[in-house]
């Protein structure tokens, strides 16, 4: 599951729509002869889109901030767990905890959900140790974060090296067995 909508969208399918109208206009309408033509109606159809997008945007009032946009689950806040985890998981997730492993991660990082999908509720919620680095994140330590020398996410942290990036069940077994 990618994606769950909360509501509908109205800018969003609206945007779609007049997409999906542009497109069909073009491929129903022979392309001219001449650049300069072309260039004129590409600016003519960039300019309506301009001042569709404008009358939208003031018939709406006010929006959402892209952050309130992109935390659909609470304030800022990852999205929750739907995963559960399997026996390996809960297994690799109390090794990781006896090596005192960390995943550093940050609210809106799409890889960083993954990551906890893979492991599952159970696994992330009992063994492993998760940092917020998102200075906006609830239960934000930044610090923490920069001091580390985190520099994407997800990022593990196993005795004193990190390793970035999302790994799956095995790659996490492995990272433990090349860490120090």
């Amino acid at each position: 599951r990618l994606l769950q909508l909360q509501a509908a969208c109205g800018l969003c399918l609206l945007s779609a729509g007049l997409s999906a109208a542009v497109l069909a206009l073009a491929w129903r309408l022979p392309s001219t002869r001449r650049t300069d033509e072309d260039a004129v109606l590409a600016g003519c159809g960039a300019a309506l889109a301009a001042a569709a997008a404008a009358a939208i945007f003031s018939a709406q009032g006010s929006l959402a901030t892209p952050e309130e946009e992109m935390a659909p689950f609470g304030e800022r806040s990852p999205a929750p767990i739907a995963s559960h985890s399997s026996r390996r998981a809960l297994e690799l997730s109390e090794r990781l905890a006896a090596r005192g492993a960390k995943m550093y991660g940050a609210w809106w990082c799409s890889h960083c959900a993954g990551q906890k999908e893979t492991l599952g509720a159970e696994a992330m919620g009992e063994g492993v140790f998760y940092v917020e680095c998102s200075p906006d994140g609830a239960g934000a330590e930044n610090e923490r974060c920069v001091a580390a020398g985190v520099k994407g996410y997800p990022t593990w942290e196993v005795g004193g090296q990190l390793f970035p990036g999302e790994k799956d069940l095995s790659e996490l077994e492995e990272m433990l067995s090349s860490a120090k």
